[in-house]
């Protein structure tokens, strides 16, 4: 097989691969949590609703997740700072492979911005999630970490275009089958991937509550108030509101900072959550919406609503409230 055909079908099998990453790319950061399907319906039915929030200040969610890298949630911070970077380094290894526009940094930089601003304003708009400039700034960042790499392969191949394509569809199996793993044993919710097993409860993240042998019943249902000190993948920490007495015969919900009563809440699989957020014109609450995990929040208010079992605390409903106490 002549050189010019071979490097030619290996561009092919690679822009094969970076459409593929591009439609994970669009399922990863538009819909984590909504199918495309359900997503239309609810533009052209007028009844958008769901999760959003905005941060239009620079390093603000950045420094949250090295506190949390260093405040015992090391998972969630790395996977936020790490998992941001990471996403959008395949971009800056493309564009300058593929195209000859990207080849200069700046052209792919500037993408990236437009490409990571576009999808921060569809995530605001149509309740997809939280619109960050901190995401940005990661992005722009994975992106520069890419284009570096690609020059760093460029000169180990010293351009020489069909070991450059082989490398990188070699590259690119193993990132997919990395990344897959990671998907479904970490990630999977991101995906629409189901990521239960077959656990039991002595791992303390998934009951099955038919179970003969496990009974729940109002003796060994809870509810609690607390403020989150710490977020887990299967578990958080409260500082449990408790009810403070004055002389005067008022009473008051109150936390206590210096002398905190931490609880520790096991999360199930099936575990709901709920967001008090939604307000009519007069302030007064009319709806409480489903959410999801990724509406824990440190230093949030919620109630939960649960079952304790062998002296373990497990979460069935959260609801988060957007008040102090």
């Amino acid at each position: 097989m002549k050189k010019e055909k071979l490097n030619s079908i290996l561009k092919i099998i690679i822009y094969i691969i970076f459409f593929i990453y591009l439609l994970l790319l669009i399922k990863i950061l538009l819909f984590k949590y909504v199918s495309i399907i359900s997503l239309f319906k609810n533009i052209f039915s007028n009844s958008l609703d769901g999760f959003k929030s905005i941060n239009l200040i620079p390093f603000k969610s950045i420094f949250e997740f090295v506190k949390m890298i260093f405040t015992k949630n090391f998972l969630r911070g790395f996977n936020n700072l790490i998992g941001n970077v990471l996403i959008f380094a395949p971009l800056g290894y493309f564009l300058p492979l593929l195209f000859k526009n990207f080849k200069k940094l700046k052209n792919t930089i500037l993408f990236s911005l437009v490409i990571s601003l576009l999808f921060e304003i569809c995530q605001y708009v149509l309740y997809l999630g939280s619109a960050d400039i901190d995401d940005i700034i990661l992005n722009v960042c994975g992106t520069i970490v890419g284009f570096l790499f690609y020059k760093i392969i460029s000169k180990i191949t010293k351009n020489k275009e069909t070991i450059k394509y082989t490398i990188t569809i070699i590259l690119s199996i193993i990132g997919f089958i990395v990344g897959g793993f990671l998907a479904i044993d970490y990630f999977g919710i991101m995906f629409g991937i189901n990521n239960t097993n077959n656990s039991t409860i002595n791992n303390n993240y998934d009951i099955d509550l038919n179970d003969d042998k496990i009974k729940v019943d109002e003796d060994n249902t809870y509810v609690l108030n607390g403020h989150i000190e710490e977020v887990g993948d299967k578990e958080i920490v409260i500082n449990k509101i408790i009810t403070k007495d004055f002389d005067n015969g008022t009473s008051i919900a109150v936390s206590d900072d210096n002398n905190k009563i931490l609880i520790t809440i096991n999360l199930l699989n099936d575990t709901e959550y709920k967001t008090k957020d939604i307000y009519d014109i007069n302030g007064s609450k009319v709806k409480t919406r489903n959410g999801s995990f990724n509406d824990l929040k440190l230093e949030q208010n919620i109630e939960i609503k649960g079952y304790k079992l062998n002296d373990i605390l497990y979460a069935s409903e959260i609801t988060i409230n957007n008040f102090l106490f």
